[in-house]
């Protein structure tokens, strides 16, 4: 039900969603038609400006540091699902921006910061098709000659509560250890919560980091890009679901 009500809520506050509505209010209410059009302007300004956007994420990511920074080592790297989809009609595999998850796991893996790999992640859809993050990563470890004996999957979890009480109940089972949570600095947040809640106390390392370098170019500063939509869309879901998260657990 939580996992519904996030959806519908991310919806709800998409910017996008917000400005089409106001765009179609100034055609109906033609007496206001001139103050709807600067509201919807001015949020097409604001949602759309990557200055913007940059001190939003600034405010919101967690702190990223590179993987030869760490100086420790730990039992488990926990990588999260959601860095690939599988592709119906090419009956393939591919990668999105999270990718970062899996590669940096692989790459403090073979520097020997963690011994094992666990991999969360089943099907975070509302209508399963079938594809299995973690089953299919397990496979893609393997091939990227990573011994079977190091690599852990947890399979069932749709979401990040499920990702954390799953993995606890496998690592429960195995003594526990010292822990290494991988997943997008955006996400880190809401991830760590839902770890700490399910009693596994966990280290950070943050990857995906979307910040770009704060400058005064003009351009960037005032002129629209394109991009910035889909990253307000990404945080805005991401502020919702640990807002949701904590209100629940």
């Amino acid at each position: 039900m939580f996992f519904i009500i996030s959806k519908i809520l991310s919806f709800l506050l998409n910017p996008t969603f917000w400005i089409l509505l106001i765009l179609i209010s100034s055609i109906i209410f033609k007496k206001r038609r001139r103050k709807l059009l600067i509201l919807s302007v001015s949020l097409f300004w604001f949602f759309s400006n990557g200055f913007i956007a940059d001190i939003a994420y600034r405010l919101w990511e967690e702190d990223v540091i590179s993987a030869n920074d760490i100086e420790k080592t730990y039992d488990y790297g926990i990588i999260l699902g959601g860095f690939s989809g599988f592709d119906n009609t090419k009956e393939r595999v591919e990668f999105n921006e999270c990718g970062d998850r899996l590669f940096y796991g692989i790459q403090l893996y073979e520097m020997g910061v963690i011994g094992k790999i666990i991999v969360s992640g089943g099907n975070g859809q509302l209508i399963n098709e079938g594809y299995l993050e973690a089953d299919w990563s397990k496979e893609f470890l393997i091939k990227c000659g990573i011994p079977s004996e190091d690599i852990i999957i947890e399979n069932k979890s749709r979401n990040t509560w499920e990702n954390a009480k799953y993995t606890s109940d496998i690592l429960e089972n195995k003594g526990g250890g010292d822990l290494l949570l991988i997943t997008s600095a955006w996400h880190m947040k809401r991830a760590t919560f839902c770890f700490n809640k399910n009693n596994m106390d966990v280290d950070q390392f943050s990857t995906d980091y979307t910040q770009s370098n704060i400058s005064l170019n003009l351009e960037y500063i005032l002129l629209p890009n394109s991009t910035s939509y889909e990253r307000w869309e990404t945080l805005i879901k991401e502020v919702i679901g640990n807002f949701v998260y904590r209100i629940k657990y």
